[in-house]
């Protein structure tokens, strides 16, 4: 009887994962409810069987930080199956002209109707080379951030810190590369239970 009680919960489970990956999540369906803006210094580890090695200048990262709920009808312990985020950091660069970077992240078995998190970030060499601080980067240095998010290629939330026309501000400066999912930094280890899995193929 257990044995068969297990069977049914976990062909219930199954069921609202199936369900949730046929949603049809329209435009607003994910509410970006905070963006954080921070600069993070570059984590330092420590492992046996070497010897500790003194840094004495941690280098800077830009790190930002994206809390969302998927907001849909769904069955309790439902998924959205992939959610993709085009991310956008507008600086001034060296030069004072508008420079905007970008990249991606798909997120994997996102929970419906819980608060969620997803983080990218900036490496030290690539926010020299736009603002020249090699050194001392400033959060202030960012002049913009936005985000969009894709649900099978539909545009279902976002998110700009600017406003009116210039909300898209990516589409007047054009894009370049540079923004890094955290699995591809220094930080990929850390606070793991606190972000939304994603897909690193």
């Amino acid at each position: 009887m257990k044995k068969l009680v297990t069977i049914f919960a976990a062909f219930g489970l199954f069921a609202a994962v199936v369900q949730a990956q046929n949603l049809q999540l329209g435009p607003n369906s994910v509410d970006v409810k905070k963006v954080e803006v921070e600069v993070q210094k570059t984590p330092q580890f420590q492992a046996g069987g070497v010897n500790n090695k003194n840094i004495p200048n941690p280098r800077d990262w830009l790190e930002v930080e994206v809390e969302f709920e998927v907001d849909a009808r769904a069955p309790d312990n439902a998924v959205v199956g992939e959610l993709l985020f085009r991310y956008y950091i507008g600086f001034k660069d060296q030069r004072g002209t508008g420079r905007t970077i970008t990249g991606d992240v798909k997120h994997k078995n996102v929970m419906i109707g819980e608060e969620t998190y997803s983080a990218v970030y900036v490496s030290p060499d690539t926010l020299g080379e736009i603002t020249g601080e090699y050194s001392n980067f400033q959060s202030s240095d960012v002049a913009a951030v936005g985000v969009e998010i894709f649900y099978n290629g539909v545009l279902v939330g976002g998110y700009s810190s600017l406003s009116g026309t210039k909300a898209k501000f990516w589409e007047a400066t054009g894009t370049g590369p540079g923004i890094l999912s955290k699995h591809e930094t220094p930080f990929a280890l850390l606070w793991i239970d606190r972000y939304a899995d994603v897909d690193k193929n």
